[in-house]
């Protein structure tokens, strides 16, 4: 799911770094682009994949998460004997921490703010592993300076939206309000009160 977005990005600015030859289709790169496109559906669509993992915590009586921040720990336990890894194992900790919290301020919202926030979720769960998994490699005694360095890239961004959004106020009745406005504003569906 993250993946599939990440490629249409990387593509995107692969294609953009050749200028117009890189619309040339003997290049290849547009194919690619393509390619690239079409992961988002053949795979699902990021919302249907999205709620797929909040089926998949529910499904397991909420064992997927306990997994998964104990995968997450793991990673970052690893790192202790790193001083140049401290801050950033700080940074994915905190997130994964604002992760936790998140989680139970959103258990006892229910389901229907849970589909709200399914995308955010799944990006946050996405960023914080992968955080995880980069200081872990980062850590290992063959890791080279560009290595401590992707860590410290990816890192240094938000690494839990969904947070974030929350405490923003972004998934507040008025804010879902406005966003089916923005979206389907004109349309009948709208009007006729359907949506």
């Amino acid at each position: 799911m993250f993946s599939d977005w990440q490629a249409i990005s990387v593509v995107s600015e692969g294609l953009e770094c050749f200028g117009g030859q890189g619309y040339m289709e003997d290049t290849g790169l547009p194919a690619i682009l393509r390619d690239a496109q079409v992961l988002t559906i053949w795979e699902g669509t990021t919302n249907i994949l999205s709620l797929d993992v909040l089926r998949s915590i529910a499904k397991s009586e909420g064992q997927v998460l306990v997994s998964f921040f104990a995968t997450v720990q793991s990673n970052l336990d690893s790192c202790v004997n790193f001083p140049e890894l401290a801050s950033l194992v700080m940074l994915v900790q905190d997130a994964l921490n604002r992760l936790g919290e998140f989680s139970q301020r959103a258990r006892l919202k229910g389901t229907g703010f849970l589909e709200v926030v399914a995308r955010d979720f799944a990006y946050s769960l996405t960023r914080i592993y992968i955080g995880g998994l980069l200081l872990k490699h980062a850590s290992w005694p063959k890791a080279s300076p560009a290595d401590i360095y992707s860590a410290q890239r990816w890192c240094e961004q938000d690494l839990c939206p969904v947070d974030m959004a929350d405490r923003a106020g972004a998934y507040n009745a008025e804010a879902v309000s406005m966003d089916t406005t923005l979206v389907y504003e004109g349309s009948p569906l709208l009007l006729k009160g359907k949506l």
